[in-house]
């Protein structure tokens, strides 16, 4: 399979593969351009050179690099009558092939001249040291190694528009060896170079398709829980729950033109570290940067309380798999405080006189269980609270607003992974803090009064320390009252009209706590306005 220049094919040939659809483009004097989207970010590369050389016997002490023109190897004869005897050199970049594993890599060449179409040679191709220009035909690029030699047959035509090497070997043993560039040379045998029969010339821009895949990189980032990296030597972090999703950030370096990039399969292994045999692994599918998870919700029976367990990942895409991550170690506890803590309050005594419904302080203790490292707890259908011990095994103390009438106060003594102890019930009630009204000539619920006639209504504190009230009657802006020493106040109020009526009182403390409101409803009489 011949490609344009920078693009992936859309399969993933293996050697065999490849080399026959070489065949069938050779035998067809065609170039196939692959137009498929690209399936995985490793498939087959094509590559130009970026250089290009050719030496002659005639002028031994001189190279000829990158000039315009087709290159000549073996023998050929000027106008002149005299021989030169030529070999191509050719210079890749494979600077981005570092670190990948070569399936395969066919150098082809474009024959542009032959000197006899019914004799083909066996041209060689040969890895050698990089040229420069002081290289010539007498200080020659040092010859590595032959990697291939190829034959055209009669039906390639003459000359053949394609011809191609297993370049492979070359390539690999040069990526082995940390260079970056790789330098191919094109000549005939050594024992037919002289026959000018058979010299060929080649166009100068050759190619290289290379079929290639980088090894995922070893997982980083691991995590045991979210958002907490694993951890690897001892005291290990305790774990709660007996479902857990380890994860791992994976790496993979193929990338397409287009930005594509491999499906990458990750594998997660867990096991109790007392029984390696117990080996558990999950997958997950992912992609090069992003976050694998290791799903084990579906076998709680694994995890044992307090036991300690080991988990490791790797990557692994269609054509290799990468190294195992470190291991991470972790220890389980599924086991809460065993004694529910006690709850205390003075301000809301489970037994006596409610208290009014103002904030309080409740107090929770552990009663010594050493583990107890804080308290869960929850006021009625409320949103629940987490409040901190003042010692392991110790108490601590919330300030809570009940509401009026019963109140049930849950609280659990927590260890510090969060196990929760038996419940503690505390229930308890609170008495209301409106403000208690009475009124002269216009009765709670009554129809009284009239239009023009006053009447005095009175507030009476049912919590201490109220220093003032807010009030306001039906459809009239709130005004404030002061309160006496006794915490009382009065407010006459004259009515403009009969009808529904109402009012509104709020008590308010010394530190501006406003109570609870209270509400006196009544109806002003028909009957005739005083003046």
């Amino acid at each position: 399979m011949t490609l344009i220049p920078g693009t992936t094919s859309s399969s993933t040939p293996g050697r065999s593969m490849l080399a026959a659809a070489l065949s069938t483009v050779v035998a067809a004097g065609l170039v196939v351009v692959s137009t498929a989207t690209p399936a995985a970010a490793y498939d087959v590369r094509y590559e130009k050179n970026t250089s290009w050389a050719w030496t002659d016997s005639q002028h031994p002490a001189k190279i000829n690099i990158d000039q315009t023109g087709d290159v000549p190897i073996g023998t050929w004869v000027d106008n002149k009558g005299r021989p030169h005897t030529s070999r191509a050199y050719f210079t890749f970049d494979i600077t981005r092939y570092q670190g990948a594993d070569i399936q395969l890599a066919t150098f082809d060449a474009k024959e542009t001249r032959a000197g006899d179409c019914a004799k083909r040679p066996e041209v060689e191709l040969w890895r050698t040291g990089s040229y420069t220009s002081g290289s010539s035909w007498a200080k020659p690029p040092v010859d590595i190694a032959r990697i291939d030699t190829t034959a055209m047959p009669p039906e390639a035509g003459c000359p053949a528009p394609y011809v191609g090497f297993d370049a492979t070997e070359g390539l690999r043993q040069a990526l082995a060896e940390g260079k970056s560039t790789l330098t191919l040379s094109l000549r005939l045998p050594v024992a037919v170079e002289k026959n000018p029969r058979l010299a060929r010339k080649y166009a100068s821009q050759v190619g290289l398709s290379v079929d290639h895949n980088f090894r995922p990189g070893v997982p980083t980032d691991l995590q045991t829980l979210s958002g907490t990296s694993c951890t690897v030597t001892e005291p290990y972090q305790v774990v709660p729950f007996r479902t857990l999703d380890l994860s791992a950030v994976v790496h993979d370096k193929d990338l397409t033109d287009t930005g594509g990039t491999d499906e990458l399969t990750a594998t997660f292994a867990l096991w109790p570290v007392d029984e390696p045999d117990a080996r558990v692994e999950r997958i997950d599918l992912t992609r090069d940067g992003q976050r694998a998870l290791g799903r084990f919700r579906d076998i709680p029976s694994l995890f044992e309380h307090d036991r300690v367990y080991a988990w490791q990942v790797r990557a692994a895409d269609s054509r290799a798999t990468g190294d195992w991550s470190p291991v991470c170690y972790f220890r389980t506890d599924f086991e809460g405080p065993a004694t529910a803590p006690a709850v205390s309050s003075t301000d809301f005594p489970v037994d006596g006189t409610p208290a009014p419904a103002l904030s309080g302080t409740f107090t929770f203790d552990a009663e010594g269980v050493a583990d107890v490292v804080g308290f869960t707890y929850q006021l009625n259908s409320g949103a629940p609270g987490r409040v901190t011990a003042n010692h392991p095994g110790g108490s601590a103390t919330v300030t809570l607003k009940p509401r009026t009438g019963p109140n049930s106060l849950n609280v659990w003594s927590v260890d510090a992974v969060g196990n929760q102890s038996p419940v503690a019930n505390y229930t308890f009630s609170a008495a209301s803090t409106a403000p208690r009204i009475s009124a002269t000539v216009y009765e709670e619920w009554g129809v009284s009064g009239g239009p023009g006639v006053p009447g005095v209504f009175t507030f009476t504190p049912a919590v201490p320390g109220t220093v003032s009230y807010r009030y306001s009657f039906f459809n009239e802006e709130s005004r404030t009252v002061q309160a006496g020493a006794d915490g009382s106040a009065s407010v006459t109020w004259t009515p403009a009209e009969a009808g529904f009526s109402m009012l509104e009182v709020v008590g308010i403390t010394g530190d501006g706590t406003e109570l609870d409101p209270a509400t006196w409803y009544f109806t002003v009489a028909e009957g005739p306005a005083r003046s």
